[in-house]
C-alpha cells in the first residue's frame, strides 16, 4: 500500500479488548500514541465500544454520565450467588445489563467451564430487578456468556417452568435441553406490558445448525464434541416445543444464536428487539453525526484474534458494517490474524495487520503487546 498523506487526517479509533493482554481503553491509548508518531497533527476520534459482550457497561458508562450503578444479588454461571452490576440511567428510564457480568465465562476457572451444567439465571436475575424499577427500556449485551442453555435460565426467574414427559420441572441448565417435554407459564406474573426489552449484539448465527449456537461457540465454552451434538440436539428440542406452547418460531432469526441461544430466549419468552451492539454504541456517544459529516477518512478497529469467527459478528465485523454504511474504510490491527477461509476483503476490512511475529512465541507478544501495537499504529498508512 502507498503511503498515504496525513495532512489533517480525521481517525476513528474503535478497537475490541485484545483478551488476556490488554483493555479496549489500553489499545486506544497504544493506537493513538502510535499514530502520533506518525503524525503529530493527526485528529483522532476515540470511543470505547462494545458489540453487546464483555466490556458493555463500561462503554456505556463512558458515553453517559448520567448512568447510575447498581449492585444486586444474583448467581454465576453455576448458580453460586454473587454481586453483579448493571447501570440505570432514571432520566431516560432505561437499564444496561452486561451478560457477562452474571453469566460470564470469565466468572469461572478453565475447569468449571461447561456448557451442559450453565445457566443464565443470574442475567434473569439482573433483569428481574430492573423490571421492578419502573422503567421502559431494558438494554441487554449479549456475548462473553459461559453458557448455552438457550435463555431458559433467564425464562426461569421471570416464572417459566421447563417440564420433562412426567411434568418433573427441569433445572434451567444447558443439559437440560433435550428432556424439555412442555413448558409452564402458570407462575409468570412479571408483566412486561410497559417494559421493552433490547439484545444487543452483533451476532448474526441461527439458533441451530452449522453456524448455530452450539456448533459455533460450545466448544470455547467447554463442550468437547459429544457435548456438541447433545446440545444442538437440545436446542432443536427447545425451539420444537416453544414453537408448540408459545406460538413463536425464531431459531432462524440472525442473532438468536447469539450467547449460547440466549438472543433466542430473549425473542421468545420476552418479544425482545435485536439492535447492532456497536451501532447502539454510537448512537449513546453522537459520532455517528462526525461520521455523516464526511470528515472521518478512517476507521481503525481490532481486536486478540482476527478470524472466520469475527465474521459471525464481533465488534470489528460491526466497525466494518458501520465503515461501509458511511463510505469510509476500516483497518483492523490484531494481535493474531487466523483467517483460514474468509479473507480480509469477506470481513469489509481494507486491511489487517497483526502485530504476533510467528518466529518469537505468542506469550512474547502477550507481554509486549502494548508496545507492539504501538509500532503497528505507527507504521499502519505505510
Amino acid at each position: 500500500m502507498a503511503e498515504i498523506i496525513s495532512t489533517e487526517m480525521n481517525v476513528l479509533v474503535i478497537p475490541d479488548k485484545f483478551k488476556g493482554s490488554l483493555s479496549a481503553s489500553e489499545v486506544i491509548h497504544a493506537i493513538q500514541a502510535g499514530l502520533r508518531k506518525h503524525d503529530p497533527e493527526i485528529q483522532i476520534h476515540a470511543i470505547t465500544a462494545s458489540d453487546g459482550g464483555d466490556g458493555f457497561l463500561d462503554a456505556i458508562r463512558k458515553s453517559n454520565d448520567a448512568v447510575q450503578t447498581i449492585r444486586c444479588e444474583t448467581t454465576d454461571p453455576l448458580g453460586r450467588t454473587i454481586m453483579a452490576e448493571y447501570g440505570i440511567d432514571r432520566h431516560r428510564k432505561s437499564a444496561y445489563i452486561e451478560m457477562a457480568r452474571a453469566s460470564g465465562m470469565e466468572l469461572l476457572r478453565q475447569s468449571e467451564r461447561n456448557p451442559m451444567l450453565t445457566t443464565t439465571l443470574g442475567t434473569g436475575l439482573l433483569l428481574v430487578d430492573a423490571i421492578d424499577r419502573d422503567l421502559e427500556n431494558i438494554y441487554i449485551g449479549l456475548g462473553g456468556s459461559a453458557t448455552n442453555d438457550g435463555g431458559i435460565g433467564i425464562a426461569h426467574a421471570l416464572g417459566f417452568r421447563f417440564l420433562d414427559s412426567k411434568g418433573g420441572e427441569l433445572q434451567p441448565i444447558g443439559g437440560s435441553l433435550e428432556q424439555i417435554d412442555s413448558i409452564d407459564v402458570s407462575g409468570v406474573t412479571m408483566t412486561m406490558k410497559n417494559v421493552k426489552v433490547h439484545a444487543i449484539n452483533d451476532v448474526t448465527n441461527p439458533l441451530t445448525g452449522p453456524e448455530g449456537a452450539a456448533t459455533v461457540y460450545a466448544p470455547q465454552k467447554g463442550a468437547d464434541a459429544e457435548m456438541v451434538v447433545l446440545l444442538e440436539r437440545g436446542l432443536d428440542r427447545l425451539q420444537q416445543v416453544v414453537c408448540r406452547d408459545l406460538g413463536v418460531d425464531a431459531a432462524h432469526v440472525p442473532g438468536a444464536g447469539a450467547a449460547g441461544g440466549t438472543g433466542y430466549g430473549l425473542k421468545v419468552f420476552l418479544g425482545a428487539e435485536f439492535l447492532s451492539g456497536i451501532e447502539f454504541v454510537l448512537s449513546l456517544t453522537g459520532i455517528e453525526s462526525l461520521l455523516e459529516s464526511g470528515n472521518v477518512d478512517w476507521i481503525i478497529s481490532g481486536e486478540g484474534k482476527i478470524d472466520d469467527q469475527t465474521g459471525y459478528g464481533k465488534l470489528v465485523c460491526g466497525v466494518a458494517n458501520i465503515g461501509k454504511k458511511y463510505g469510509v474504510p476500516v483497518i483492523a490491527l490484531c494481535g493474531v490474524n487466523a483467517l483460514q477461509h474468509k479473507t480480509v476483503a469477506d470481513l469489509g476490512l481494507a486491511k489487517v495487520v497483526s502485530i504476533h511475529d510467528p518466529t518469537r512465541p505468542l506469550e512474547y507478544t502477550i507481554h509486549n503487546a502494548k508496545e507492539l501495537l504501538t509500532k503497528a499504529a505507527e507504521h499502519v498508512f505505510i
